[in-house]
């Protein structure tokens, strides 16, 4: 991962509309985490969240030329995975039958105000923006640990980062420090 995680962002962009197949999965890979943590928040089985995951890459594959400020993608992709899992829900009729769980559902994804939608957006966009700045294994076993929709077990995290399972507990603590001290150094309310 690249220190500065702007230029990384806009560099990463402008290389997929160039076509280079290589940085649309590192573009997939920096905003998953933002759909399927919307998708979660919104209580979307495992199945669902990665149909709206689907739909939503194949809208940002469509749109992304048209994106202003590529420094905002994850903004961007945060108001698409919304509007796909409002799309879905309006689809499942939970809106129009007046279902109490459909309603409740749908209050949590819209938000009390748009102000608050943005804040949360915003602090998404700022964790996200911190953990680009960690060291690759960092950010990677953070993403690992908290934001894959997997839900990996110590044994397959290991596997996959290839360390062994006692070190993640204490990488994990030392590497939370670290973004934790990035979240601090960008005035992040913690």
């Amino acid at each position: 991962m690249k220190e500065n995680s702007r230029i990384a962002i806009t560099d990463i962009i402008q290389k997929c509309l160039d076509g280079d197949d290589s940085s649309w999965h590192e573009l997939i890979d920096l905003v998953a985490p933002t759909i399927f943590s919307i998708c979660r928040k919104s209580r979307l089985s495992r199945d669902e969240s990665f149909d709206i995951f689907g739909q939503v890459s194949l809208q940002l594959i469509n749109n992304l030329g048209s994106l202003r400020d590529p420094e905002k993608i994850l903004s961007f992709v945060g108001t698409i995975t919304r509007r796909q899992i409002y799309n879905f829900y309006q689809k499942m009729k939970l809106v129009e039958t007046g279902d109490d769980q459909g309603i409740e559902l749908l209050s949590d994804l819209i938000g009390p105000n748009p102000e608050n939608r943005y804040q949360a957006t915003r602090d998404r966009e700022i964790l996200l923006e911190a953990m680009l700045t960690l060291s690759e294994r960092d950010y990677k076993l953070i993403k690992m640990l908290f934001l894959d929709p997997d839900e990996p077990s110590y044994v397959e995290i290991g596997r996959k980062l290839k360390m062994p399972v006692s070190s993640i507990g204490p990488i994990r603590a030392k590497a939370l420090a670290r973004l934790y001290q990035k979240l601090k150094a960008k005035r992040f309310k913690i």
